[in-house]
């Protein structure tokens, strides 16, 4: 035999299974707030017997902070006027409108202890035995409330530290954007420019323009591996070391084996690749050498000339090191671009890197200063990236004599 939901809504077998194995407390009050009928549930949530709960006042059974601890009963107590609970009652007998998962939170005195509850609470009219009765569905949502709070306070906790980040990163910030030539300086018969983009708030790339003397130029790009604070701290570090070697600043394999005795091991898992390079204005020799830095590029009457002479360890890592400095002749109007592994290895949409497209755009505009073929560059990684974000620090230095 089929049954319709009808059906068996209008069997009391079925209503009253229903109304004893749910889980939530249920019980329905008069027009006076009595309860006059109640299940299980209801009695384990309060731990109340049943001569404990018929006909008694809402708020007397289920132990209210106030009627217990003011002596009064249910309506009469200093806060009965502001209940969520009544007031929904009260607005279900008048306007015949339910209230739907609403929470309260108080203090209920169960066993003569008293216990902070989070109840959510459901009210329906209905009539019963041709009384008008509103039933109320109580659930215990102690745990999850508690749960709540216990999120809400330690996602303060997490804002207040990530303010704190935040405010640290801004300084952080401050700090490096000094170690960074404040604008590009003018040499006597040399162009310089640069481009820089860090990752992060801080970034771990470094460049630098150094006036040695009014013959020779400097000039200094690294890059820390990793980034964040600990990669500026390590810039700032380089920086300081720069700052005070100038007796070193003629000599680029001197220069290097001291900031490599410097900060080895500083940081674990941390290394620094590194350029730097001197030109002599009056020779035009150009005295450098590489740390594992990607190769300097040379734009010479139309073609691209990788400078690879130099092959250093990467800086930061390895004692006893031994460098060596070189020397290319460089020519009237040549230019030189230094950068950072950033720029060749910025990724687009379909996950191409940039790489080749550099070469492409300094071919196109071999003709152009190295201002002009820098800002080409910078333009086209723009478009080239798409809407990817950038995976590393961007640094691109150019020189042009």
């Amino acid at each position: 035999m089929k049954l319709s939901i009808n059906q068996l809504k209008e069997s009391n077998a079925f209503l009253n299974n229903l109304f004893e194995n749910i889980t939530s407390g249920i019980f329905l009050v008069d027009k006076n707030v009595r309860i006059q009928e109640f299940n299980d549930t209801f009695k384990v949530l309060f731990n109340k017997r049943d001569v404990e709960i018929l006909n008694g006042l809402c708020g007397n059974v289920i132990g209210c902070i106030y009627t217990v601890e003011e002596g009064e009963e249910c309506g009469n107590t200093s806060n009965c006027g502001k209940c969520c609970v009544r007031t929904a009652i009260n607005r279900a007998f008048q306007d015949k409108k339910n209230t739907l998962k609403q929470v309260m939170n108080r203090d209920f005195y169960i066993k003569d202890s008293s216990i902070n509850k989070h109840l959510q609470f459901t009210t329906k009219y209905m009539t019963y035995n041709d009384e008008d009765m509103v039933l109320v569905i109580l659930d215990d949502v102690t745990e999850i409330e508690n749960s709540k709070l216990e999120l809400e306070r330690n996602n303060k906790i997490i804002q207040k530290y990530n303010d704190k980040i935040k405010k640290e990163l801004s300084i952080a910030r401050n700090v490096q954007q000094s170690l960074i030539p404040y604008k590009t300086p003018i040499y006597n018969g040399v162009k310089l420019t640069a481009v820089y983009k860090p990752l992060y708030e801080v970034g771990g790339d470094l460049y630098d323009f150094i006036n040695i003397d009014e013959d020779n130029v400097g000039i200094f790009i690294s890059d820390i591996s990793g980034h964040g604070i600990a990669a500026a701290m390590i810039t700032t570090m380089v920086k300081a070391i720069l700052e005070t070697s100038k007796d070193l600043l003629y000599t680029p394999d001197k220069l290097m084996e001291n900031i490599n005795n410097k900060i080895l091991n500083v940081a674990e898992n941390m290394y620094l690749t590194a350029f730097y390079g001197v030109y002599n204005n009056k020779t035009r020799e150009f005295t450098y050498i590489r740390c594992s830095h990607p190769y300097p590029l040379i734009i010479r009457d139309k073609e691209v000339i990788e400078i690879k002479e130099s092959e250093g360890m990467m800086l930061g890592v390895f004692d006893g090191l031994e460098f060596k400095s070189h020397k290319t002749k460089l020519k009237q109007g040549d230019k030189i671009l230094f950068y950072t592994d950033g720029l060749m290895e910025t990724k687009n949409n379909s996950g191409i890197e940039f790489n080749n497209r550099v070469f492409e755009i300094i071919n196109s505009r071999s003709d152009k200063n190295i201002h002009e073929i820098i800002e080409g560059i910078n333009e086209e990684l723009v478009l080239f990236k798409g809407d990817q974000e950038y995976e590393d620090d961007i640094c691109i230095l150019g020189m042009q004599i």
